[in-house]
């Protein structure tokens, strides 16, 4: 299942397969486990919570269903595990994944648990940018700030890695100098960066910090998340419209929900 490197154990403990870190204990993997830990996130699919230094992602049951998700679907439960790997051994900054743990017996699994580094000090870059503003940070900082995030979503890229849901809230930072980039889920490995993917990931971003910046800082920013050769000016047009598309969807789906 994994990337084939040395330092990865695989131990049978009842109904758990533990991938582990060599370096980290199967016994500490059960540990945090059955520590009810910190709540940080819920959704319907999963739990997230925090155990001391680690966090705990967990797949939630979905009745009889969750059979069938977890055993023929089991790469892509396993692609946050494999995603953080890869992004480190190419020196791209995320949370450590020290283990993995599947729950099955007879070849049938019905749940999965990511256990990785807690980020201390670290908060989303939409609230960092958010941060700037109520500081009366100078323009040159912002700047600063969007130049070293497209070169975070450069490196990401050229490690041969294409993040799904590139928001602001799945990239973290402690000083806005520094970017981890958390929700591995949503990561696809060794596919080509097409544009398409390009543009997307542009809109996401675009929209995370249009309500506080303008064209004037986040056009340059779209300019440095394009390589040599690409238009400026009709790559900004562009994501300007898919940004007020992606966001008429979301309101859309939010009254539905009656939330605003």
């Amino acid at each position: 299942m994994d990337d084939g490197t040395p330092e990865v154990r695989i131990e049978r403990c009842g109904a758990l397969t533990i991938y582990r870190d060599e370096g980290f204990p199967a016994e500490s993997v059960r540990a945090i486990l059955d520590t009810p830990g910190e709540p940080l996130k819920t959704s319907r699919k999963s739990t997230t919570r925090r155990v001391g230094e680690w966090v705990v992602k967990e797949s939630c049951m979905e009745g009889g269903l969750a059979i069938l998700k977890h055993t023929f679907a089991r790469r892509r439960y396993r692609q946050a595990w494999r995603a953080g790997r890869h992004l480190l051994r190419h020196g791209v900054l995320a949370p450590r994944p020290v283990a993995f743990i599947e729950r099955g017996l007879g070849g049938l699994l019905w749940g999965h648990a990511l256990i990785s580094e807690f980020l201390v000090g670290c908060g989303n870059v939409e609230a960092h940018a958010k941060s700037l503003g109520e500081e009366g940070a100078s323009r040159e900082v912002i700047r600063a700030f969007l130049e070293g995030l497209a070169q975070a979503v450069h490196a990401l890229s050229a490690a041969g890695a294409y993040h799904s849901d590139l928001s602001g809230k799945n990239i973290f930072t402690r000083d806005g100098r520094q970017f981890y980039f958390i929700d591995l889920d949503g990561v696809v490995l060794n596919r080509p960066y097409t544009d398409a993917m390009r543009l997307k990931n542009l809109v996401q971003l675009y929209d995370s910090f249009c309500d506080l910046w303008g064209p004037d800082l986040l056009d340059p920013f779209i300019a440095h998340m394009l390589p040599s050769g690409h238009d400026v000016s009709s790559w900004a047009a562009a994501v300007h419209d898919g940004q007020a598309k992606r966001r008429a969807r979301i309101e859309a789906i939010w009254r539905r929900e009656g939330k605003c």
